[in-house]
């Protein structure tokens, strides 16, 4: 594996749950962890004293990673405190288990923003903000065949 000593990692919906465990996790292995949140801001501090605890810079930043001007302030917020973003683990999401036929249409179009706009927000921006840490600007989100890989003109295709 990859030494990830001294790498910086944003992670989206790092406050609690599993994205609180990737943060944390990404500390111990010497990284510096950018946790994002929504609501919770005492866990987001709390996660935060954690990573510095072993050692590591942390920053936590609120923004609706569903809205693009917040998204460009976390991005630019991360890399002014923390440098360049070199890992990125889109993991803000919601679950709301209904019934069928209880699921309204704004409930699914919440879902839909949360769950897969963000994530196409926050890579972009952290793409398009990219130095020579991510120089080769990949995103996969398909099993490629031999020879294949997504390319910065091809991406919505494999998303």
């Amino acid at each position: 594996m990859e030494n990830l000593t001294g790498k910086v990692a944003l992670v989206t919906g790092a406050s609690v749950g599993i994205g609180r465990a990737i943060a944390e996790a990404f500390a111990k292995a010497g990284v510096d962890v950018a946790v994002n949140y929504f609501q919770h801001q005492a866990e987001a501090d709390e996660v935060c004293a954690c990573i510095r605890r072993s050692g590591r810079r942390a920053l936590a930043v609120q923004a609706d990673v569903s809205k693009s001007a917040e998204v460009a302030r976390l991005v630019k917020t991360v890399e002014e405190g923390l440098g360049p973003i070199e890992i990125l683990v889109n993991n803000s999401g919601i679950a709301r288990p209904q019934p069928l036929e209880e699921i309204r249409e704004s409930d699914w179009d919440e879902l839909i923003t949360v769950n897969l706009k963000s994530a196409f927000l926050v890579t972009q921006q952290a793409a398009a903000l990219a130095t020579a840490a991510m120089a080769a600007k990949r995103v996969v989100g398909r099993p490629l065949g031999p020879g294949e890989s997504v390319t910065a003109t091809r991406a919505i295709y494999y998303a």
